[in-house]
């Protein structure tokens, strides 16, 4: 048979799910702990933290993965800073957001979260306060929709914003009083991340997806039994290592 011999060690290691805290089976296009970075795409490197729970990074932004479904190609993720309080010292908006490598789910809402605003707005409802060296500052946070109906005057009455994406439910949960903001930030948000087109052929043909290790360009790699194949098993084209 075209692929039958020894297992190729690209393939055995390929072969290999890892587990994380709570998280278990965790495969291409994600890589880390005892899966090499060619068994996976480089942006999708997943660190174990303390063997609790996985950190996902993305431009420079560090998010904890609280679920992750492979078949449905989604996963919940949640900003660590943000899990650390909702008075933030550095003003970022959420990196993942602006990727195309992944896309907010249906069930997602983009939230605005206003810093450093003046105490003349203290009536706003959604407000919150957040203390830097003592001093006092005013906070809010409203969803996008409310935002394009004229809060333009709110708006400059702060000093900066940061959004973040969050679920519609907890949204609606923090506007019954029934959990805090905090609360809802915790609960993460759900996005669809894209991996190589060629895959699901490659894992047809029981093969493990995973990227060239050889290549600058990572380009994407079928690891079979016998070597290592562009796309499939009967590809006609190999890579020799």
């Amino acid at each position: 048979l075209l692929c039958e011999g020894d297992d190729d060690v690209y393939y055995t290691e390929c072969r290999r799910s890892f587990n994380c805290g709570t998280i278990s089976n965790i495969t291409y296009p994600f890589w880390g702990s005892s899966r090499p970075q060619f068994c996976g795409l480089p942006p999708f490197r997943v660190e174990c933290y303390e063997d609790e729970f996985p950190i996902f990074e993305y431009q420079e932004q560090k998010y904890r993965v609280l679920k992750i479904d492979q078949h449905l190609r989604t996963m919940t993720i949640t900003r660590i800073d943000l899990m650390e309080g909702t008075c933030l010292h550095e003003f970022r908006n959420t990196s993942i957001m602006d990727s195309t490598l992944f896309h907010m789910t249906p069930v997602v809402k983009s939230l605005n979260i206003f810093y450093g605003c003046l105490d003349t707005m203290k009536n706003i409802s959604n407000e919150f306060e957040c203390f830097y060296n003592v001093v006092r500052k005013l906070a809010f946070f409203i969803d996008d929709i409310f935002l394009d109906r004229g809060l333009c005057s709110f708006i400059t009455n702060c000093v900066t914003s940061i959004k973040v994406p969050v679920l519609w439910s907890a949204l609606d949960d923090v506007g019954r009083r029934n959990i805090s903001l905090q609360e809802a930030l915790n609960q993460g948000f759900d996005v669809q991340y894209s991996d190589h087109p060629e895959c699901p052929t490659c894992a047809s043909s029981d093969g493990f997806c995973g990227s060239n290790a050889s290549s600058s360009s990572s380009s994407f790699t079928c690891y079979r039994r016998d070597k290592p194949h562009p796309r499939t098993c009967n590809d006609p084209g190999t890579f020799f290592w």
